[in-house]
C-alpha cells in the first residue's frame, strides 16, 4: 500500500476550512471563506479557501491540508499525515508500521506514558518539602510559581531509587524504564537505578506536546552541569528542538526564530516575553534543526556563547544552512562572559532586541570570523584550503558569484582569480604556502562519489526495506564494515539506516527530510529506484540474502583488485614487483578458499 493513497483520502475527508479556521478567522463570503493570510502580514483579507485549497492574492501563498499543516506546525510530510489522520479519525493503515511489530508500537506507547508519568513525579517533588532548594534556585533566577507550574519544571530526588520503585509499583518494567532513558542497569546487581539524581528536571516535548525525553540541571558544583536523556525509541537529539511545541506558534506570528545552545536559555528567554526562542540539545545544529525552522519562519537568529566554543559552533551551521535557502540565517554575538540566560538577566529583552539589529548574515560572518583569526601571510592559504572548496560545493550559481565577490571584498584577491581557481579540478596551493591549523572548516568535504553497482544496490536496498525483527544489526553492521567498501556517502546512509532500525523503526517508512545523507542528490535517486522497486525486495529470508550479496561484493572487490595489481605490474620497479606479488598470492589464496566455500 502507498502512502499517496492515504493522502489522497485525508485530503478527501479532511475539512478546509475547518481545519485553516483553527488559526485564521474565517467568514463566508460570496460562497468562500476568507480572512487575513497567516503567512505573511495582512491588513485586508487576501487568503480565500477553495474547495481542495487555499491561495493568498497578497503573498500567492498556495497549498492543501497538508501543506498548512506543514507550514504551521513545521511537521514533515509522513508527519503531517499522521497528525491529520489522527486529528480526523480517518483510516489510514498505509501508515501504520506492519502488523507484525505490535510489540515495538506497545513498546512505543509504554514509553509515552512512563515519560508522562516521570513528569508529574517530579513535578510533585519539587512542589514538596523536599523541592524547597530547588524552588528558591529557581526563584533567585526570576522563575515565577506560574511559569514553573505551566512549563512543568520538576525534581529528581537524591535517593537513586524512588523514581524506579514509583514507576514499578505503577505496574511498568525495568527494561522499558532503561529503555526510556528514565533509569540505569546496575552491572553488578542487575537492579534498575534513577536515570538523573538530585537535578532541577526540564521535560522535553516533541511536535505532539508529548514528553519524550527530559534534561536535568545540577542545583550545585554536580558535573555535568546538564545532563539530557541517552537516545530512545522516541528521542534523537539530532531531530528534537527543544521548546519547539511551545514556541511554533510564536515563530509562525512574529516571523523569527532564536536557536540558542541550552534549555535553560530558552527558558529564560521565554520568561522575559521573548517567546520564539528554541534550543538544540546536546548537540551542534543539524540539517534537520534547520529544516524544521525554515519550515516556520523566514528568518532564524543564531545565539551561541560569546567564547570561542560558541563562534565554532555557528561556524559548523553554515554548510548545512546552504541546504535552507529560503531561511536567512543570521549571527547574534553576545559578550563573552555572557550567554542569553545571564544577558537577558541582566540587561533586560530590550538590550537583547537591540543585539537583532546589528545581527550579521551566517555567510557572511563565518567568512570574516576566518580572516579575522588567520595571519595575513596565511589567508592565501586559507582560501585555497577552505573557502574554494566551499564554494566549488554550492550549486547555485548567483549564490556562489555573490560569496565569490564578497571574499574578494574582505581579502582583496581579485574575484575573477578567484573564479579560476573555483573552474579548476581541485584547489591548488600557491607556491611557498605552509599549511596552517585551522579552527573550524566552513564545510567538511567529500570525495566525489562514485554510483554503486548492483550487489552493493541489493544489499542497501534490503536494508531499506528491512522491518527491525528482520536482521541481526550486529552482523550487519560487521558486514558493512569489514566485507563492503562502499563509499563515504553510502556508508553514512547505511549507518542511518541500521541506527533507525535499532530503535525500532523501519527505514522505508521514514520521509526522506530523516535522513542527514538525503541533502545529496544520489541519496535521494537511491531512494526514489528502492521506493519504485518494492517488489524486488519482498523476502522470508532477507538476512541470508545480505550475507551472499556482501560475499558477491566482496569477491568482485578482490578481483578487481587483482586485475588493478596485475596491471600495475609491467611497469613497477623490481621491489615493488615483490610487494605486488605478495597481495597477488594473498588475494588468489582468499578467492581460492571463497570458491572452495562456496562450492561445499
Amino acid at each position: 500500500m502507498s502512502t499517496e493513497i492515504a493522502k489522497q483520502r485525508i485530503l478527501q475527508r479532511v475539512p478546509l476550512h475547518e481545519l485553516v479556521g483553527e488559526k485564521v478567522e474565517l467568514k463566508l463570503k460570496g460562497g468562500r471563506y476568507s480572512g487575513q493570510c497567516p503567512f505573511h502580514e495582512d491588513r485586508s483579507p487576501s487568503f480565500f479557501i477553495f474547495d481542495d485549497h487555499y491561495y493568498c492574492f497578497g503573498c500567492h501563498a498556495r497549498g492543501d491540508a497538508i501543506t498548512f499543516v506543514r507550514e504551521q506546525q513545521g511537521l514533515n510530510f509522513i508527519e503531517s499525515l499522521r497528525y491529520l489522520a489522527s486529528k480526523y479519525a480517518i483510516e489510514a493503515p498505509e501508515l501504520e508500521k506492519p502488523q507484525h511489530d505490535q510489540q515495538a508500537r506497545q513498546m512505543e506507547a509504554n514509553l509515552y506514558k512512563i515519560c508522562a508519568a516521570a513528569t508529574t513525579f517530579f513535578e510533585e517533588r519539587l512542589q514538596g518539602p523536599q523541592g524547597e532548594k530547588a524552588r528558591s534556585y529557581l526563584a533567585d533566577r526570576g522563575f515565577s510559581p506560574e511559569f514553573i507550574q505551566q512549563h512543568r519544571l520538576g525534581l529528581s530526588p537524591s535517593d537513586p531509587q524512588v523514581l524506579v520503585n514509583f514507576l514499578l509499583r505503577e505496574g511498568y518494567s525495568i527494561q522499558d524504564m532503561i529503555a526510556s532513558s528514565v533509569a540505569n542497569a546496575s552491572q553488578y546487581d542487575h537492579k534498575g537505578y534513577d536515570f538523573f539524581t538530585n537535578r532541577l528536571m526540564i521535560p522535553i516535548l516533541d511536535l505532539y506536546g508529548r514528553v519524550i525525553a527530559f534534561g536535568g540541571r545540577s542545583l550545585g558544583d554536580e558535573q555535568p552541569k546538564y545532563k539530557n536523556s541517552r537516545e530512545t525509541p522516541l528521542f534523537d537529539k539530532s531531530h528534537v528542538l527543544y521548546g519547539l511545541f511551545n514556541a511554533r506558534d510564536t515563530i509562525r506570528k512574529e516571523r523569527r526564530a532564536i536557536a540558542c545552545e541550552g534549555y535553560m536559555d530558552v527558558l529564560q528567554l521565554w520568561q522575559h516575553g521573548i517567546g520564539y526562542a528554541v534550543a538544540c540539545l546536546g548537540t551542534a545544529m543539524t540539517i534537520h534543526h534547520l529544516k524544521r525552522l525554515g519550515a516556520l519562519t523566514p528568518r532564524v537568529y543564531l545565539i551561541f556563547d560569546g567564547d570561542k566554543a560558541g563562534r565554532n559552533a555557528t561556524l559548523r551551521t553554515v554548510s548545512l544552512a546552504l541546504e535552507v535557502p529560503q531561511t536567512e540565517f543570521k549571527v547574534v554575538v553576545l559578550p563573552t562572559e555572557h550567554d542569553p540566560d545571564s544577558f537577558v538577566r541582566e540587561f533586560g529583552p530590550e538590550a537583547l532586541e537591540a543585539q537583532f539589529e546589528s545581527a550579521q548574515n551566517l555567510l557572511e560572518f563565518a567568512i570574516q570570523t576566518r580572516i579575522s583569526e588567520t595571519h595575513e601571510l596565511g589567508i592565501p592559504d586559507l582560501i585555497a584550503k577552505e573557502f574554494i572548496p566551499w564554494l566549488q560545493s554550492i550549486p547555485d550559481a548567483m549564490k556562489r558569484n555573490f560569496l565569490t565577490h564578497k571574499i574578494s571584498e574582505l581579502t582583496g584577491i581579485e574575484a575573477s582569480q578567484l573564479e579560476r581557481s573555483i573552474r579548476a579540478e581541485a584547489p591548488k596551493r600557491p607556491s611557498g604556502a605552509t599549511a596552517a591549523p585551522t579552527a573550524a572548516p566552513l564545510v567538511s568535504e567529500r570525495a566525489p562519489v562514485r554510483p554503486m553497482k548492483g550487489p552493493e544496490v541489493e544489499f542497501i536496498g534490503h536494508l531499506f526495506w528491512a522491518q527491525p525483527s528482520e536482521l541481526d544489526l550486529t552482523v550487519v553492521t560487521q558486514l558493512l564494515r569489514s566485507k563492503l567498501e562502499l563509499d563515504e556517502l553510502w556508508q553514512e546512509f547505511a549507518l542511518e539506516m541500521i541506527k533507525t532500525l535499532q530503535k525500532q523503526m523501519a527505514p522505508a517508512m521514514q520521509n526522506k527530510a530523516h535522513w542527514t545523507s538525503s541533502i545529496a542528490p544520489e541519496v535521494l535517486q537511491v531512494i526514489g529506484h528502492l521506493e519504485q522497486n518494492a517488489a524486488a525486495y519482498e523476502t522470508e529470508v532477507r538476512q541470508q540474502q545480505m550475507v551472499k550479496l556482501a560475499q558477491e561484493i566482496r569477491k568482485r572487490s578482490l578481483k578487481e583488485t587483482l586485475a588493478r595489481l596485475k596491471q600495475n605490474l609491467l611497469k613497477a620497479t623490481p621491489d615493488e614487483q615483490l610487494e605486488i606479488l605478495t597481495a597477488v598470492s594473498k588475494i588468489t589464496k582468499e578467492l581460492s578458499q571463497r570458491s572452495e566455500t562456496h562450492q561445499a
